[in-house]
């Protein structure tokens, strides 16, 4: 009490301001003794006033006494203020991280009879330095021992490179790398755009979107890098942290498959034959022939439609299983018969293989070859129709032989006849004159004569034709228009004959419409020195399961029709070198259309 007093007498300020302090303080003499303590300390260790007075530094675990007294003798020495970083007991038996300051009290003489000790609590200060060093250290390993390369990168300057980095770069060595400029190693190509990009990212301090570079080794060789720029602070300065990777094995990979690719499309693009690329059953290549069988100008008209657009759907289940095979197999797979539906509403026979290439991020890439049937079909059908002319021919002249004899002694004796039963005969007769009509289309067909071709105005054997043709046309209130293109030139053909065909279909055309109506005659001269001549009535129309039998022998639309007459149109126009073709929809109409070379 009496070094209380003398302390009060010495410093009554200190004293009396204990308690205003939000620092936790206590007074101890020169053995460590506390003699005084304020409310704070109270606060911060629990113990009262009462409790702590006389203790010796109970608030200093024993490890850390030594250090204390030792500090203690230093201020008796001469020393002023010193300081301390340590653990500091409650009452309770834990602790918590102070700042300690101590101080001298002195008397009258100048003597230190006293220590002020001053009490902060930084536990969470502590904590955090301590978590940040542990951060620190974890980055520091894992930036020492990443795979990739990491730069350090401030005001164009190198400032901190990792051990990937110096492998990256062929650097024996950090001191080859440090501090030299970035524009050393960055390839002249890309020089005018990272430098900027990596200054503006800074300023702005956002993170960049991957970045893919070319670099420079020490040894001059060109590396490819992806950049990633991520804005820090270094030393207290703006930088930037750049996360590179290598892909330099996968860049020489990928320009070789690209090249490969280039290749690739050019065999396709040359190819003679109709080619499309599929990916998941959508388009993303098609050649020029593919795009004209398709019925497009250009590549866009296909690319990104799915492939079924173009099939019915009752041939879908067909391709999926067909690509299927392909992929499974690895292999191709035969051809099949299909309708091609283009882009102009028509349909084509084609058939269609598909081909396995190859498997690009698990996504096949198929092949399509599809070839155009519509001229193989066509010959298919000239061909059978031809050999159905020729057995036709050999039954023809055959029943023509045996049959004429009897129907002309017939007709003779029923005209003898005539006079005594008129109405009988007459049927009979007309019967008669029906067989040897029919006979004598036979003999057409089974004995061809030579044909004589001959230059012919189309027009004016067309104009006859209609002008032939004009009484029963009156009869059905049918009428017949003829347009000619004015450059139509002469054709050279048998003009009996084209007569023949012209006057065969005009018939057929006006007695398919009983109710009347208008035949368009229209003449034409084709780009490819051909003329076409193409018939439009308005008929009743034919039904689409019974037009491709038209022309076959004894097959008509007619009650008392032969189906002759379209096969003899057929074989005259083949004759010509030509083509004859037959739409028709019900209700609406039918269309001949004729394509006849002009020499």
């Amino acid at each position: 009490m009496q070094l209380l007093s003398s302390i009060n007498n010495t410093n009554i300020t200190l004293v009396s301001f204990l308690n205003l302090t939000s620092d936790g303080i206590a007074i101890v003499d020169l053995e460590g003794r506390v003699i005084e303590l304020n409310h704070k300390f109270e606060e911060m260790h629990g113990w009262t006033r009462d409790e702590v007075i006389g203790m010796v530094l109970p608030m200093t675990p024993e490890r850390d006494k030594a250090a204390v007294f030792h500090l203690y003798e230093r201020i008796v020495r001469g020393e002023d203020v010193l300081g301390m970083e340590c653990w500091k007991l409650r009452k309770d038996g834990t602790s918590f991280y102070a700042d300690v300051t101590i101080s001298p009290i002195r008397d009258e003489h100048g003597e230190v009879i006293a220590f002020v000790g001053v009490e902060r609590d930084i536990t969470d200060k502590k904590k955090a330095e301590e978590q940040l060093k542990e951060s620190e250290e974890r980055y520091r390993v894992l930036v020492e021992t990443s795979p990739e390369p990491i730069v350090v990168y401030r005001d164009d300057v190198i400032e901190f490179v990792n051990p990937a980095t110096v492998k990256l770069f062929g650097a024996r060595n950090p001191s080859e790398l440090i501090g030299r400029h970035i524009t050393r190693f960055v390839h002249a190509e890309d020089l005018a755009s990272l430098p900027r990009q990596l200054r503006e990212l800074i300023e702005t301090g956002r993170t960049s979107e991957v970045l893919n570079k070319r670099l420079l080794r020490l040894d001059g060789q060109v590396i490819y890098v992806e950049v990633k720029v991520v804005p820090i602070k270094f030393q207290g300065h703006r930088a930037a942290q750049l996360l590179f990777r290598d892909v330099t094995d996968r860049r020489i990979a990928e320009d070789a498959l690209a090249e490969r690719e280039r290749e690739f499309t050019r065999v396709l693009k040359l190819s003679p034959e109709p080619i499309i690329l599929l990916r998941d059953g959508i388009i993303n290549f098609a050649n020029d022939q593919g795009i004209e069988l398709f019925g497009g100008m250009n590549e866009g008209e296909l690319i990104g439609r799915p492939i079924f657009d173009f099939f019915c759907k009752t041939y879908h289940p067909t391709i999926v299983e067909r690509m299927n095979q392909a992929i499974q197999t690895n292999d191709s797979m035969d051809f099949i018969e299909l309708k091609l539906r283009r882009l102009d509403g028509n349909e084509l026979d084609v058939e269609l293989s598909c081909i396995y290439i190859y498997k690009h991020i698990d996504s096949p890439l198929l092949q399509i070859v599809i070839r155009d049937m519509t001229e193989r079909k066509r010959t298919e059908e000239m061909i059978r129709r031809s050999e159905k002319l020729s057995i036709v021919g050999e039954l023809a002249a055959g029943v023509a032989h045996e049959i004429r004899n009897p129907l002309t002694s017939l007709k003779g004796f029923l005209q003898l006849l005539q006079q005594k039963n008129t109405v009988y005969v007459d049927i009979m007769l007309i019967e008669i004159e029906r067989i040897n009509n029919i006979v004598n289309e036979f003999m057409s067909i089974a004995k061809p004569h030579a044909v004589q071709f001959v230059e012919t105005d189309l027009r004016a054997l067309i104009e006859n034709v209609i002008y032939l043709m004009e009484p029963q046309s009156l009869l059905f209130n049918v009428q017949m228009t003829l347009h000619v293109d004015p450059d139509v030139r002469t054709i050279y053909c048998e003009p009996n004959q084209i007569k023949q065909v012209f006057m065969n279909l005009l018939k057929n055309a006006i007695e398919s419409m009983p109710h009347g109506g208008t035949i368009e005659i229209a003449i034409r001269q084709r780009e490819n020195d051909g003329v076409s001549i193409r018939i439009v009535d308005q008929g009743i129309g034919i039904p689409k399961e019974k037009l491709a039998k038209l022309g076959e022998p004894f097959y008509s639309l007619k009650e008392n029709g032969t189906g002759l007459g379209l096969m003899v149109c057929h074989r005259i126009i083949e004759t010509h070198n030509g083509t004859m073709s037959i739409q028709s929809k019900l209700k609406e109409g039918t269309v001949v259309e004729i394509e006849i070379p002009v020499k």
